[in-house]
């Protein structure tokens, strides 16, 4: 039996790790409405395996689980849970923290050309642990050690750090003038890491997630690369596996996103005469992630159709319907594949605060 568990809650239940986690009411409602993308996902049993279609495992997914219709769908013959055990969660856990970005980080670079790449990150509890290279920046970014999609994220002035420093254990690193979101998609077997595909994606001014570009993989890779011409991407693909191996195989079981950024060339990066370069690992996402929900959309477009994925939200559902109301109608081909237009990918009813929608237009 296939599950429908789109925990987008995860990160939070992450952060909160207790079993009786309840997330904020947006949140329940996102969950709620956008449930139905895990049909997008491979199918599979609600089992820890790597291709379990839930967004991320932690002990409060589990625990609801465990309590709930689909524990018996969850055990073998011998009365054993399918499900993560307590060793393997905590293994989860400690894998999302961004220490492993920051540890993955200097690793990757290393083996880059030199020039190529930017990128600081320090773990830091006080202003004792800061390095002194990273307050030449002119604005810095703190990050909670758990959070995603762009919350637990603070911009500050370096000059002014000493009064910003958050309590507890974060992340620090410099502000950069990105031009570009991609993330390279990974899949963790119980043997090796898998390259699934490149994602291309945006987000705001504060790093929050606005949608993925839909394309062949021939096509992202083209918009990427007109930055940096010259670099090495297979080579780069090839580094990054070996590095998520070392540390998630016997680990750790599913998805695995590593997300990467375009920035500017400046006076914190180098006096490289190159416009452009690749920070190569910005967040590792040990989950699902919209990225590589992408890769499983595109065959629901037409051949030679390029589209763009988003998630449309109204407080007010009326509001919501007369949103959707006014988009592109769908126009599909024979086969049924979207050609132009917008394909909601989610239920849209009278109580619905959030849609998944593609739209389509640009054919080449």
């Amino acid at each position: 039996m296939k599950a429908t568990f789109f925990n987008f809650s995860h990160d939070l239940a992450l952060a909160r790790n207790v079993a009786n986690y309840t997330p904020p009411r947006n949140v329940q409602i996102m969950e709620r409405d956008l449930a139905s993308l895990v049909n997008l996902l491979p199918e599979a049993e609600i089992a820890y395996t790597e291709h379990a279609p839930v967004w991320g495992w932690d002990i409060s997914l589990v625990h609801k689980l465990q309590c709930s219709m689909f524990n018996v769908q969850c055990s073998m013959s011998n009365g054993q849970s399918l499900l993560p055990t307590p060793e393997q969660l905590a293994d989860i856990r400690r894998l999302s923290s961004r220490l492993t970005a920051v540890e993955m980080l200097p690793a990757i670079r290393q083996r880059l050309p030199a020039g190529t790449t930017v990128g600081e990150s320090w773990y830091a509890k006080t202003m004792d642990n800061v390095q002194c290279s990273i307050l030449n920046s002119q604005f810095l970014i703190l990050k909670f050690l758990y959070s995603g999609s762009g919350r637990g994220l603070r911009i500050v002035e370096a000059k002014g750090l000493e009064n910003s420093m958050p309590k507890g254990d974060f992340v620090i690193e410099p502000y950069y003038d990105k031009v570009a979101d991609f993330a390279l998609e990974y899949l963790a077997t119980p043997t090796e890491v898998q390259f699934l595909g490149v994602s291309l994606f945006e987000t705001n001014a504060n790093n929050a997630y606005l949608g993925n570009c839909i394309a062949p993989q021939r096509v992202l890779w083209q918009r990427i690369s007109k930055y940096v011409p010259q670099f090495d991407f297979e080579h780069l693909i090839g580094i990054v596996r070996k590095e998520l191996s070392l540390r998630f195989v016997g680990h750790y079981l599913g998805p695995l996103g590593v997300d990467m950024m375009i920035v500017k060339n400046n006076a914190q990066c180098s006096m490289s005469n190159a416009q452009f370069k690749l920070h190569p690992c910005v967040e590792v996402n040990v989950r699902r992630t919209m990225g590589e929900l992408s890769l499983h959309i595109l065959p629901l477009l037409a051949d030679g159709v390029e589209g763009y994925f988003r998630i449309v939200f109204d407080k007010d559902s009326a509001s919501l319907h007369r949103s959707v109301a006014v988009m592109p109608p769908a126009v599909y081909d024979g086969n049924g594949k979207l050609v132009s237009g917008t394909m909601l990918l989610t239920p849209l009813t009278d109580d619905t605060h959030y849609v998944a929608v593609v739209g389509c237009g640009v054919t080449r």
